[in-house]
């Protein structure tokens, strides 16, 4: 398997880590509630929809055991799922829905805002890209991560962000919907970047990769 990369090579590997799983803040839980819809919604209606959520996001593994969310057309869908979440807002990015919450388009210290250059990927596992990414937010160095099993990808970014990354990695893995959540890391060290990051991929059925990590 031959991987090609177009910016910094080699990184400091991350562990990553669960978080551990306790009773859920309403913020939390309102989250896990939009990304369950925004599942629902993008099978239903054949749209690949990324989710920039501002607490980690806790789904079952399989479709079938999320909640029904009544999709009646694509726009009215996701108006109705982001209107009971104010905190959000979507747009189309391309072929793709993307929901983020409102400040974090125009915030330059976004991680999920960093800019990527002449990223080049050649038949790697869309898990080991994702594991890439995760180092890439928290080092600006990139190189995907060996795993042997997984979706084989490729793809080209000439100039984008960590966002439109996440689109091609999701279009090219064939999956539907991206997570992607950081927040403040109180134990972490007072260095940048002291958050915690996850990131996930879902298909039509099931879970396809998850990273949930924090820096050391």
């Amino acid at each position: 398997m031959r991987h090609l990369i177009g910016i910094v090579a080699v990184c400091c590997g991350l562990q990553t880590i669960a978080v551990a799983q306790g009773p859920g803040t309403a913020s939390e839980l309102a989250d896990d509630v939009l990304g369950g819809a925004l599942w629902r919604i993008a099978v239903a209606t054949g749209t690949r929809i990324g989710f920039e959520s501002v607490d980690f996001v806790r789904l079952p593994g399989a479709l079938n055991r999320v909640p029904a969310f009544p999709v009646t057309s694509r726009d009215e869908a996701l108006n109705a799922a982001v209107d009971a979440n104010p905190r959000y807002e979507w747009r189309r990015l391309g072929d793709v829905v993307v929901v983020r919450p409102r400040s974090a388009w125009d915030d330059a210290t976004d991680p999920f805002n960093r800019p990527v250059r002449n990223l080049r990927i050649e038949n790697a596992t869309a898990n080991g890209v994702l594991l890439g990414l995760r180092d890439f937010i928290y080092t600006n160095r990139f190189a995907v991560v060996p795993r042997p099993q997984g979706t084989a990808v490729s793809f080209e970014i000439q100039s984008g962000t960590v966002v439109d990354v996440l689109n091609r990695l999701m279009e090219a893995a064939d999956t539907v919907l991206w997570i992607a959540s950081y927040r403040p890391n109180a134990q972490a060290e007072q260095r940048f970047p002291s958050w915690d990051l996850q990131m996930q991929l879902r298909g039509a059925a099931l879970l396809h990769g998850l990273t949930e990590s924090h820096p050391k």
